[in-house]
């Protein structure tokens, strides 16, 4: 599976990952058409990639599940650049290149042989658990403010005001929360790539570990929530009731995390 174009676009898929979670973090709404751009780079990379491995026979073969799930995964990136010239999506990418770019990670590191020295990336571990401490205490706060919201919310629609203690106005905790689901969304994402990195390796049970999954699951919700802000400005009750079903969904995974590893 090991090829040259495949390594490139595996980096270039990984850009485009870091400069989408930066236009979702807020941190530039000027890095968006260039993630897009290197995200298509990518998927032309990816494209020479296949036509490569099949040209010169390369293993795995052409029906191997290895070389069905890397035609898969060309076919969503293309698939999204599409809808994109004809439907304008904004921001979706953000869920598309990190999918991409673990999903060929993993199967350079599995399936037909190795990159050489990406052993080395379990060095990285640490910041597999740093970054995804950092996400979690930014979605805590999210979660804070956004149940703040709730309570708010509750004390306007039986007409007692905010009363005692004095709550911040629910527009500043929607503001708030969102703020903090942003600045989070791209450590957690860091998190998720070296998890599932290192799940391929370390893990005698293999990615299929509950905590795992439920991580990935969580990380789309607030993907979904993310994209639904940016879009739409998207916000109230139901918008905070999710952000507070993400957070006990990502304690559950750093509750289960913890108990796995002290049994």
């Amino acid at each position: 599976m090991f090829s040259i174009p495949l390594v490139v676009a595996l980096a270039l898929y990984g850009v485009s990952t870091v400069l989408y979670m930066l236009f979702l973090a807020g941190v530039s709404e000027r890095v968006r058409p260039w993630a897009r751009a290197v995200l298509l780079a990518g998927a032309a990379a990816h494209l020479a990639a296949i036509g490569y491995h099949h040209a010169w026979h390369r293993a795995p073969p052409i029906l191997a599940p290895a070389s069905l799930v890397n035609l898969g995964v060309f076919v969503v990136v293309a698939g999204y650049l599409v809808l994109h010239l004809t439907l304008r999506t904004t921001g979706a990418g953000g869920i598309v290149a990190p999918f991409a770019a673990v999903v060929l990670g993993t199967l350079l590191n599995n399936a037909g042989g190795r990159v050489p020295g990406m052993k080395a990336v379990a060095i990285l571990t640490p910041v597999h658990i740093a970054t995804s401490a950092v996400g979690f205490l930014f979605f805590a706060a999210a979660f804070a403010a956004a149940t703040l919201r709730l309570f708010a919310d509750l004390r306007l629609r039986e007409r007692h005001g905010l009363g005692w203690p004095r709550m911040p106005p629910i527009a500043s905790l929607d503001r708030f929360a969102f703020a903090s689901l942003r600045l989070g969304f791209p450590f957690y994402t860091v998190g998720i790539i070296l998890g599932a990195v290192w799940a391929w390796w370390g893990s005698e049970a293999g990615p299929l570990v509950p905590e795992y999954v439920l991580g990935v699951v969580v990380w789309v919700l607030y993907a979904a929530l993310i994209l639904a802000f940016t879009r739409s400005g998207w916000k109230g009750r139901k918008a905070a009731v999710l952000v507070i079903v993400g957070f006990m969904a990502v304690l559950s995974v750093v509750l289960m995390y913890a108990f796995r590893r002290l049994a």
